[in-house]
């Protein structure tokens, strides 16, 4: 099935009218971390005696689970040293902002009655501290992070809050996070802000494709 591609504000689906849950990957779908990521990936690599990556090479390469990245990377090094290392150069209390347009797209969703939640692979600490520091913690009705596998954790979080699949979606900027919604049977929206271009998201086949969450503001404009 073709990839619905929003472009432009117009008639919302029926699909998309029904949407009353939104589970919402956190980097480079709301929080604007690509460049600290690299930054401290470099760190690691370095560490371990290899090359930088630039930021475009990282893209290039960068894959969810984040282990299998790390796997073709670095294939001797244990992951629990990684990410000790990983921290160091990215501790939970550096300064990230808000992708552009995120805060108003959590502001109409939470005033709209839509439920929202975040499934990142992201440590817990970080997630809560960056949305504390941009004041939309309070939006979110439980952070579900530092989940390897989005794909084995998403049925837990549907169940676990009671959420129904034909009515929710889950909004990324990774293949992993169309695969994982995909894996679950919910509406699949993959947003053009962060870390893989959009002809590499196109290839899993999301439901939905927008430019940036301005797009996807317009299309859920009218509370469900």
């Amino acid at each position: 099935m073709r990839s619905k591609i929003a472009t432009r504000a117009g008639p919302r689906t029926y699909r998309e009218s029904m949407i009353r849950n939104l589970i919402l990957d956190w980097s480079g779908t709301l929080a604007d971390d690509l460049g600290a990521v690299v930054e401290a990936t470099n760190h690691v690599l370095a560490h371990f005696g290899r090359s930088a990556l630039t930021r475009e090479e990282f893209r290039a390469v960068f894959r969810l689970p984040y282990t299998e990245f790390y796997q073709e990377m670095l294939p001797h090094a244990p992951l629990a040293e990684l990410q000790q290392v990983y921290l160091e150069r990215f501790p939970e209390d550096h300064p990230v902002p808000m992708i552009e347009h995120a805060e108003d797209f959590l502001r109409h969703a939470a005033e709209s009655g839509r439920r929202m939640f975040v499934l990142s692979s992201a440590p817990l600490e970080h997630v809560s501290e960056q949305a504390r520091r941009n004041g939309v913690l309070g939006c979110f009705e439980h952070l579900h992070c530092g989940v390897i596998d989005k794909c084995g954790h998403i049925h837990e979080l549907l169940g676990k809050h009671g959420l129904d699949a034909s009515e929710t979606a889950f909004v990324g900027d990774m293949r992993h996070d169309i695969h994982a919604g995909k894996s679950a049977g919910v509406t699949t929206i993959a947003t053009a802000t962060g870390y893989e271009s959009v002809p590499v998201l196109l290839t899993a086949g999301p439901d939905v494709l927008v430019r940036n969450l301005s797009f996807l503001t317009r299309m859920f404009r009218l509370p469900s």
